[in-house]
């Protein structure tokens, strides 16, 4: 199976603003540090194939994507604090 990086940012779309006001970004930065984050969070799944993550998507099993897919969806606006955003966020130049 595979799933674009573009629709695990659409399941978690509504802590964009959330997260853009914490970190005092702007809500495009806000949506980037999503999608670096997930894939942070793709690379500590070993059985999920990421060759094709620059083109967009990633490839796993389906009960490994599902998985994946039910973590994200159950982030919230506590899952990230200021370290994880400079960790993540500064390193490449979010603003």
């Amino acid at each position: 199976m595979e799933i674009k990086i573009a629709e695990l940012v659409k399941d978690v779309k509504h802590l964009i603003p959330i997260y853009s006001k914490e970190f005092k970004i702007s809500e495009e930065g806000s949506a980037e540090f999503l999608r670096l984050a997930i894939i942070e969070t793709i690379k500590t799944n070993k059985k999920i194939k990421m060759e094709n993550i620059d083109k967009g998507f990633i490839i796993g099993e389906e009960t490994e994507i599902q998985a994946l897919r039910n973590e994200i969806s159950s982030w919230d606006e506590n899952e990230f604090d200021l370290e994880d955003f400079e960790v993540i966020g500064y390193c490449k130049n979010i603003r």
